[in-house]
């Protein structure tokens, strides 16, 4: 249970989802709502990071094939609907701000420094999403949409772990390049956003490794800054030329796509909690803040002709440049035989302040989702293929065939 506990939380921190990110959302996204459930910060336990002892000679799989060197590999599905849809909020007036998302991500990583006190890896993600509701961003009904793919460099070190091993601390240093492979990147204007973050990891004893349950809580607080590198201060596409007019009267072509600004930079502090709850059954939470700080626009000396002279229009002195979101994702995840897990939740992004100056509700928003998401641990499919076939070795084998196990239920996950 420690080991795949903290094995999960590891993950989560080597998963930070892309939304977290973004700088606009999605055309036919509510304003303030998430893109997307963050499948990938589910806890989704792998292999352990040393495997336990064993007097079996080493096996003869090259060292570039085992299975711990692609650990927290995953492929997801995840299932999401905002919370209106489903009858649970306020109503809306027409369903425009209402979706339901299918979703698909590849998450593949490889562990080429794996010592015990450090390790180093890369990773990637690969994702693609489609709205199995009326979208107003694609044009043709469900299309399947590329996300931007990512790819990462982190670093992990080990602080301190008791000899019992019931209390571990961990350092996380995660780089991360986005790449504008999604349509609605590349028709924004961008080119590239990166993000360098750092969190401390602890696990905290409760009862106990040899608990059934609350053996140990896992948290994990950090901070991570990414910049965004684009054509403009604002959304733009070269191929609109949309007609529109100065204050003069006078038209021009526009390649504008809104006139709101980028967020040139985000600074995401957040906390996370993992609890087992009973055997492969845990409770996670995430409680992030969102900083966003957005491209000033500086204008030019000859932004409207009075008399026929140039004048600069006026601007407020205090215009807002800074705002933040709030985040917060509660969940349950069920292993079933460190093979598969499934996670049920329920997330909500929301602007900080309401248009009253006042502080949302940051349990809810109409663009609150629940989500399902079932992630396959691509390292423990590899590791039991590539093991022996012999029954004492397959989990499947021992549920049928166990004496002690016939009891309908008795070898069963958790649930």
């Amino acid at each position: 249970m420690k080991e795949r506990l903290i094995l999960a939380a590891t993950a989560v921190v080597l998963c930070t989802p892309a939304a977290v990110f973004a700088q606009q959302p999605a055309a036919g996204t509510a304003p303030g709502a998430t893109t997307g459930p963050a499948p990938a910060t589910t806890t989704a336990p792998a292999a352990p990071a040393t495997p336990p002892a064993t007097d079996k000679p080493e096996s003869s799989t090259p060292e570039i094939l085992k299975p711990k060197r692609f650990r927290f590999s995953t492929f997801s599905v995840t299932n999401s609907a905002t919370s209106t849809i489903l009858g649970i909020g306020r109503d809306n007036i027409g369903y425009e701000d209402e979706a339901y998302n299918l979703d698909f991500s590849l998450n593949p990583a490889w562990w080429f420094i794996d010592e015990k006190m450090h390790k180093v890896f890369i990773n990637a993600s690969l994702a693609i999403s489609t709205e199995l509701t009326d979208s107003g961003g694609t044009t043709t009904e469900r299309e399947p949409q590329f996300q931007d793919v990512q790819v990462g460099l982190g670093y992990n070190y080990s602080l301190f772990t008791s000899e019992d091993g019931e209390w571990i601390s961990r350092l996380f240093v995660r780089s991360r390049a986005i790449f504008p492979t999604s349509e609605i990147s590349q028709a924004q204007g961008r080119y590239l956003t990166t993000a360098l973050g750092t969190s401390l990891l602890q696990n905290i004893k409760l009862l106990g490794n040899s608990a059934d349950g609350l053996n140990n809580l896992t948290l994990i607080g950090g901070v991570t800054w990414s910049h965004l590198f684009s054509r403009a201060t604002t959304p733009t596409d070269p191929d609109l030329e949309r007609p529109r007019q100065t204050a003069a009267g006078r038209t021009f072509l526009s390649d504008q796509l809104t006139f709101n600004a980028f967020d040139r930079d985000r600074i995401v502090t957040g906390i996370t909690g993992i609890l087992p709850i009973y055997k492969d059954l845990s409770f996670n939470t995430s409680w992030r803040l969102i900083s966003r700080f957005r491209d000033s626009f500086e204008g030019n000396d000859c932004e409207i002709v009075v008399a026929g002279q140039c004048q600069q229009a006026d601007r407020l002195d205090d215009g807002v440049t800074y705002l933040t979101n709030s985040s917060v994702d509660f969940g349950i995840t069920q292993g079933i035989y460190d093979l598969i897990y499934v996670t049920i939740g329920y997330n909500n992004e929301t602007l900080t302040l309401g248009e009253d100056g006042k502080n949302r509700n940051i349990f809810y928003s109409p663009g609150a989702i629940f989500y399902a998401d079932v992630s396959v641990q691509l390292d423990q499919i590899y590791q039991k293929a590539s093991e022996s076939s012999s029954a004492s070795r397959n989990p499947f084998v021992q549920a049928s065939t166990d004496p002690q196990t016939t009891v309908a239920g008795t070898n069963m996950p958790s649930f």
